[in-house]
């Protein structure tokens, strides 16, 4: 399929610039809210969903597409030696006993924007010998609520299930949106499971400045805590050994991908999931422009002008051939959409009338649409640059489906079934 890439990205900023489409739960009330957070909260809490589109899984072969050729720029911008001024990426700030950096998180986390509860907080209830945890980020100076569903035995290894874009702060975390595929997925119990519960909007990297918005406020290092601090605090506590896999969606299927580029052989497997690689050129830039203005900052906070030295650096497509050595399972769609985007589908399976159904499919086939071609585009440069450094991956290249919880959850299951569990020798 050829996708004319500019005519897609002003399509898609169009529709999210737009927002005010409803996307209505049959257990809330009706409320506005922005396009692209209705694509993650399309009324999607049920866990499955029957899949009908058509899945192709390939190894290696893919088909031919161009790889995003990435200029340099002359750039004033601090340079990769200025980019992380309080601590080397990677590396905690200080050394400290991590017998003091985890406890119990007693008290529910609270959403930006409008003040209420974070759903996480009660639906992990659900799920047996689940804990709610707080890890404290020395780098950042504050806890970072954390879900923990741990192995029966231990030592055993350890899954990084990264959020979305909006995150537990806007309820579109794997635990509110698909807390039962979590728990089925990982039903023998054999790894433990760690989902971070903070970092809406911050691609999980470490950011040049400090942001002061309701979301992102205050120092953000993420691919400090993400890639040292919190594997050094909670494997120890929960006895964990030294193996370990991160899986992303949307805009954290660039993070995963980057920790392992960032942190070469510490993960044994990364799940990345309709994401775009690419971070530094025109078109991928825009995405990223997109998702961190949703959160009140720009862009150049995190990593300054575009195509800049710290820019390439968290470039996941510059940066692909140090995914070597690691095993990899990804993921997208062309975003036309499935039987379980239609108006009827919706109906039949999620028991709402026909106006919210609507007006769900209104927003997984336009918008959802919009933004899963994009990442399919994506997708098949990061494939391409694979290929050509010789590194293998699972691919999952979906005939139909849009930017959707529908095919996350599905990628959950045979990400840990094809990849994660073979690469953590289970």
């Amino acid at each position: 399929m050829n996708i004319a890439r500019p005519a897609i990205a002003g399509a898609a900023a169009i529709a999210i610039a737009a927002g005010g489409w409803y996307a209505v739960s049959p257990s809330e009330e009706a409320t506005t809210i922005s396009a692209a957070q209705s694509v993650e909260e399309t009324s999607i809490s049920e866990a499955t969903t029957t899949s009908s589109s058509k899945t192709t899984t390939t190894t290696t072969k893919v088909e031919e597409t161009t790889v995003v050729e990435v200029v340099e720029e002359d750039s004033t911008e601090p340079t990769l030696d200025d980019a992380t001024p309080l601590a080397d990426e990677g590396t905690p700030a200080a050394t400290e006993d991590t017998s003091n950096l985890v406890s119990e998180l007693t008290a529910a986390p609270l959403k930006p924007n409008n003040k209420k509860p974070q759903r996480w907080f009660t639906l992990i209830d659900n799920i047996t010998g689940a804990k709610k945890l707080n890890v404290k980020s020395t780098a950042m100076g504050i806890d970072i609520p954390v879900a923990v569903i741990p192995a029966k035995e231990q030592p055993a290894p350890t899954v990084y299930l990264l959020n979305g874009a909006g995150g537990s702060e806007q309820d579109t975390d794997w635990i509110a949106q698909a807390w039962d595929v979590v728990n089925d997925v990982f039903k023998d119990r054999s790894v433990n499971v760690v989902i971070p519960m903070k970092g809406a909007f911050s691609y999980y990297i470490d950011w040049l400045y400090e942001p002061d918005t309701p979301y992102l406020q205050g120092k953000q290092l993420w691919s400090t805590f993400l890639g040292s601090e919190l594997p050094d605090a909670i494997e120890p506590y929960l006895g964990a050994n030294d193996k370990r896999a991160v899986v992303g969606f949307s805009m954290s299927a660039t993070s995963a991908l980057l920790l392992a580029e960032h942190n070469p052989g510490k993960y044994a497997a990364v799940g990345s999931f309709s994401g775009c690689a690419a971070t530094s050129t025109g078109i991928p830039n825009g995405w990223v422009n997109l998702t961190v203005n949703r959160g009140g900052a720009k862009p150049e906070e995190m990593w300054g002008r575009a195509g800049s030295e710290y820019n390439r650096h968290n470039d996941a497509l510059v940066n692909a051939e140090k995914l070597k050595g690691t095993k990899l399972y990804i993921s997208s769609a062309t975003g036309l959409f499935a039987e379980s985007d239609t108006v009827g589908f919706l109906r039949k399976t999620r028991n709402m009338d026909f106006i919210q159904a609507s007006a769900n499919a209104q927003t997984l086939i336009i918008e959802g649409g919009v933004i899963e071609a994009a990442m399919n585009a994506c997708t098949h440069d990061l494939l391409v640059k694979l290929k050509a450094n010789d590194i293998p991956y699972n691919a999952n290249l979906r005939a139909t489906g849009t930017h959707s919880w529908r095919i996350w959850k599905e990628d959950l299951e045979l990400a840990w079934k094809q990849t994660i569990k073979p690469a953590l020798e289970l």
